[in-house]
């Protein structure tokens, strides 16, 4: 057994199904990946759903995806709070803000590039909103979770190096995120490719200390709950 496996074997919590644990079989996989791609394509092809159901599919087709394969153990993704984790949620939170304004300052004034404003902030935000917004959120986070276990598993079976496989599905998992924004920001590809792409590790890296969904889940709320209620208050003006 290498080194490498050796300390794969002594990290609890750990990711699962790329290590045998549990064991994933190819359907699985599969799985995983149609749920992101048929998610990938309502997204650029603009499937024309009525009502919400665009939201609750976006949220119910990964989960329901991890739970058939995971046979319901939500357990493997969701963990118990440790303090640290709360400390981790409030640092990478400021972190991202903080390195999205500053990439902001230097597209506007080195590069005269504005900014790209998502027209969700013009809606209604009553209470039917925010309960879409939660929902969509979480479908976000398992949106991520499926794409970077697929890689993390298949990296790994064709190294067998786990820090190699991390890095991989980690940079694959915020390339795809980054692109499915394509469209919300009009194909404004350096705002999309930073702030919606290599910003989203500092959400993403919750969960890949962590290995619990919830704590990734909890700072993008925050991070998107943010503007939202400044726009409401009026202290973020609609469109800036």
């Amino acid at each position: 057994m290498s080194t490498e496996q050796i300390k794969t074997k002594t990290i609890e919590p750990d990711f699962p199904f790329y290590n045998d644990n549990p064991r994933i079989a190819k359907w699985g996989i599969a799985l995983f990946a149609a749920a992101v791609i048929y998610l990938s394509l309502s997204i650029f092809l603009e499937f024309d759903y009525p009502g919400y159901l665009g939201v609750i599919l976006f949220f119910a087709v990964p989960l329901a995806a991890f739970l058939v394969v995971a046979r319901g153990k939500m357990s493997l993704i969701v963990k118990k709070f440790k303090a640290m984790d709360f400390v981790r949620i409030l640092v990478t939170l400021f972190l991202q803000y903080v390195f999205v304004f500053a990439i902001g300052i230097i597209r506007n004034l080195v590069f005269n590039v504005q900014p790209t404003a998502n027209a969700v902030m013009d809606v209604d935000m009553d209470a039917t909103f925010w309960v879409l917004i939660l929902a969509q959120l979480f479908g976000e986070e398992m949106f991520k979770l499926l794409i970077f276990l697929v890689f993390l598993i298949l990296t790994y079976k064709l190294t067998n190096k786990r820090t190699l496989s991390v890095v991989v599905s980690t940079a694959v998992t915020l390339l795809c995120f980054a692109l499915v924004h394509a469209t919300a920001y009009e194909f404004n590809w350096s705002q999309i490719l930073i702030n919606q792409g290599l910003a989203t590790f500092f959400c993403m890296y919750n969960y890949l200390k962590s290995k619990n969904i919830l704590t990734s889940y909890i700072q993008h709320v925050l991070l998107d709950a943010i503007p939202f209620i400044l726009a409401m208050t009026g202290v973020l003006a609609s469109g800036q």
